[in-house]
């Protein structure tokens, strides 16, 4: 694709991204308000930020700016968010647990893979396809949501703005890594706007308000 393609897909990528990430901003606000995190899950936070941070070293080895600018942006985010559920979680043990094992694992295969793989792209490979096992566990996970959305009838307990960023941002990601015909990007964000778009699906059939064809 043309110099231009490419800047308009990675401008895209950032705005939209920033917008997806910053999603989280109001369950931040709440639990400052109530004091409390409630029903909102740990995992999903530090899951995002172990995924973004992949996507930072990934971005580094292959000279990607936008990939480095707009995880960089998203870790700092996901960052907050964890440190605001921890402050306020009546149980800091397990997610303390679960952020030391990860940040360990993370780690230790970031100094294998720099420390014993010389090839530089046998290197880029590796880091490449964590971060695409990562993106696609990251995207497919509100899909357990499904289960619950049956049950109860209604999708109150999904976000409908989330889930319209998610498939914008891995729509023009996709975009993005086919016009830089990087693999590593199209195919998680590809299986990612599968997964967001499908649950528009569910919005339609069981609206968290019977007069309204979709939940806000």
């Amino acid at each position: 694709m043309s110099e231009f393609w490419i800047n308009f897909f990675s401008n895209g990528c950032i705005v939209i991204t920033i917008i997806m990430f910053a999603t989280g901003i109001p369950q931040c606000m709440q639990m400052i308000k109530h004091k409390t995190t409630k029903n909102i899950p740990f995992l999903p936070y530090l899951m995002t930020n172990i995924n973004t941070i992949g996507w930072i070293i990934y971005g580094k080895m292959t000279v990607n700016f936008t990939v480095v600018l707009i995880n960089a942006i998203g870790a700092a985010l996901q960052t907050l968010y964890m440190t605001v559920f921890l402050f306020f979680a009546a149980d800091k043990t397990t997610p303390l647990i679960q952020s030391t094992f990860c940040g360990l694992t993370a780690a230790i295969t970031w100094y294998m893979v720099t420390q014993y793989v010389k090839l530089a792209n046998l290197a880029i490979n590796i880091i490449g396809f964590i971060c695409c096992t990562l993106t696609i566990c990251m995207f497919a996970s509100p899909l357990a949501e499904i289960n619950t959305v049956i049950a109860s009838k209604s999708t109150s307990s999904i976000s409908f703005p989330l889930t319209v960023t998610a498939s914008l941002c891995s729509a023009m990601w996709t975009l993005f890594g086919v016009a830089l015909h990087d693999n590593f990007i199209v195919v998680p964000n590809a299986l990612g706007f599968i997964a967001s778009a499908s649950r528009f699906y569910l919005f339609y059939k069981y609206p968290s308000d019977p007069l309204l064809p979709y939940s806000v």
